[in-house]
């Protein structure tokens, strides 16, 4: 469950924010904050002459070790929105690809459609990717870059290619009626404060805490740590930036338990102790903020994605989701791909190996092989395989650093699970309740402790006419831990106690009968992400201290500069869609480092496909390059020269 605990405090910063025009937002000044951190201390102990760093800052692309060949195209590994996106900006740019993607039955990667009935419009739920929390027309934020994508020239010319136009309001919040709570046997809505807070007292929660509820202690724990980032952009300071690194170790639990105090103003208001949170304190708010042991993962992560889901007066989200499903998104470009370059999707290709032709050779192009024992030889490599999943390849002789082969092993991803059941009417719209009352609930979420957790309502065939509403209910969404749970019954012929335990729990957290519901049960489609080989895991979910090592070195290349990784996982914005863009974009940027690329071809990248913010020096935004970015402040250019002289001649 995602509350928006952070808007009272976050309301005047993101107001300052939009103000000022930076086109920036918190995950770029956390991500830039993070390289330069790094960087400060690796310059100086670099020589003084360094020539590779020295041409840069006069504005010259350094000379690389890494021969560019036409002889080869790029070979891209996955065709999920990393790889698509990675072939868009290829194709844009004149450069051959191919894509090998393992599923021999469609793209996407974790932007999955399922439809129950091909011959209804709306009988189908989305199993990965669903909501796109998308920037007001005309300002910038997190989701920039995707919607640019969705409004791209080339995927809206018409007849299939029209997928701005397929973009619908999702409902975050229920548009009619209102979600359901159903905590510890209590029913209550969620715009509801019931009195007994779900009989909390049964969980050991001390009085004053209860008083004060979830979201207001939230609100003081963690709000402060998300408007000290937004003041930093806003004031030109760093100390929100310098509170967050001294705090990344921390779990969103170690920093309840042993940092956080509450503030003076709000203990003073609820008479709490000015102490740091006790065990059952921590639990219930874990309880009713998010999923069992989130609060095990990185503190960092909390921050953030209160800020990514946020719904704040002058910089409000614009959430969004597909008619047709999540699924118009690749399917769209595959379509425009398959326009112009046909033959470029190879698939049912599953990779076990990637390595140099010739291992004694630094020029050598690097030859990529199959489950079949198919080979496939590529000037470059642009891997978007899912982390865990890159593991199990032999990378034996693709010449990964220590802190590469440590990053595959210890970037943290999060089980996530979904089980959608079609019924033969919308019930939880057009149904009554046991007390007589119409259920009557339009788009949103329900929340419960039970083990289904979250209720997705349908956002699509809502007020559409032409076409019957959906009679689809995501009727389960699990994260972390409550989710590994769900799993093990999912593919693993447990599928009757399965749908007896999911209609179960719907009936209690709606007040009504178990039979009510089961004579209306078509089908089910259940999924787990984490038992799925292809994905090994739903999306990158960081664990503490993640972020300030780990992260930084897979936006290096490997294998003599030819090998080059992207996937949401290698992005400050990981676990959403435009993650995996933004570590396309940097894939192909190195690319074009390592290739020696021309400056017309580089002016044409940055000019087409944006600048990723995180990657460019402080103050870089306050010049105007005419869409461009100059070398000096290119942070990515001096991340590969600072970490890989090896690969720049003269360096």
């Amino acid at each position: 469950m995602i509350l928006n605990v952070l808007l009272p405090l976050l309301a005047t910063s993101q107001a300052a924010l939009a103000a000022t025009d930076i086109p920036y937002d918190v995950f770029s000044y956390h991500g830039r904050s993070l390289i330069e951190n790094a960087h400060a201390s690796q310059k100086s102990n670099l020589p003084e002459k360094h020539i590779a760093l020295s041409q840069a800052l006069q504005g010259k692309l350094p000379n690389t070790t890494c021969n560019s060949t036409t002889d080869s195209p790029v070979g891209i590994l996955g065709a999920g929105m990393a790889g698509l996106y990675t072939a868009l900006i290829l194709d844009d740019l004149g450069i051959p690809y191919e894509i090998l993607e393992a599923s021999s039955t469609r793209v996407g990667g974790r932007i999955y459609t399922y439809q129950f009935d091909p011959s209804k419009e709306f009988e189908y739920y989305d199993v990965g990717a669903m909501r796109f929390p998308l920037p007001q027309p005309g300002t910038h934020g997190v989701m920039s870059r995707l919607e640019y994508l969705f409004n791209y020239p080339p995927l809206n010319t018409g007849g299939d290619l029209a997928l701005a136009s397929k973009l619908i309001p999702y409902y975050y919040s229920a548009v009619n009626g209102t979600g359901r709570m159903y905590f510890n046997e209590v029913h209550s809505t969620v715009n509801a404060n019931p009195a007994s807070q779900f009989d909390a007292q049964a969980m050991d929660v001390p009085q004053p805490y209860i008083n004060a509820g979830v979201s207001n202690l939230l609100n003081d724990a963690i709000g402060p740590l998300a408007e000290a980032l937004f003041n930093d952009i806003n004031t030109g300071t760093t100390a929100g930036w310098e509170r967050m690194k001294e705090l990344d170790p921390h779990s969103t639990r170690s920093y309840l338990a042993f940092n956080y105090t509450p503030s003076e103003k709000f203990a003073q208001q609820y008479q709490l102790s000015e102490t740091p949170l006790d065990v059952d304190t921590i639990n219930w708010a874990e309880t009713f903020d998010k999923s069992t042991q989130w609060y095990d993962r990185a503190l960092t992560e909390t921050v953030l994605e209160a800020v990514a889901f946020g719904n704040i007066p002058g910089v409000t989200v614009d959430w969004k989701c597909l008619r047709g499903g999540s699924r118009q998104l690749p399917y769209t470009i595959k379509s425009y791909l398959d326009s112009r370059s046909p033959g470029y999707l190879k698939q049912g290709v599953q990779v076990t190996k990637i390595a140099p032709t010739d291992p004694g050779s630094t020029s050598s192009p690097l030859k990529v092989t199959s489950t079949t024992g198919d080979s496939y030889t590529y000037s470059h490599v642009i891997s978007t395989i899912p982390l865990p999943v890159m593991r199990t390849l032999d990378l034996t002789q693709a010449g990964l650093s220590i802190m590469q082969s440590n990053a595959l092993r210890q970037l943290q991803y999060g089980p996530s699970i979904k089980i959608g059941i079609q019924f033969t009417e919308p019930w939880w719209t057009t149904g009554v309740d046991n007390d007589g009352k119409p259920i009557g609930i339009v788009g949103g979420q329900s929340f419960t402790d039970l083990p289904i957790r979250t209720v997705v309502y349908p956002s699509y065939g809502v007020n559409t006419t032409g076409s019957a509403p959906s009679n689809v209910l995501i009727a389960s969404y699990c994260w972390t831990s409550d989710a590994e749970r769900m799993g093990n019954l999912i593919n693993a012929g447990a599928d009757e106690l399965l749908k007896d335990l999911v209609l179960r729990n719907l009936a209690a957290v709606h007040n009504v009968d178990y039979k009510y519901l089961k004579d209306r049960l078509v089908a089910v489609y259940p999924w787990d992400w984490n038992h799925n080989s292809l994905t090994m895991g739903a999306f990158a979910f960081f664990g503490p201290g993640n972020y300030l090592k780990l992260y930084e070195s897979l936006s290096l290349p490997a294998s003599n500069g030819r090998l080059h990784f992207a996937g949401e996982a290698i992005s400050v914005r990981h676990a959403w869609v435009v993650g995996a863009l933004d570590s396309a974009w940097s894939a192909v940027h190195n690319y074009l480092v390592m290739t020696h690329a021309s400056q017309d071809t580089l002016n044409k990248f940055y000019n087409n496909w944006g600048i990723n913010w995180e990657w460019t020096k402080s103050g870089a935004e306050s010049k105007n390059n005419n869409g461009t970015l100059a070398h000096e402040d290119n942070l990515l250019l001096e991340h590969l020269i600072l970490h890989r002289s090896d690969l720049f001649s003269g360096a």
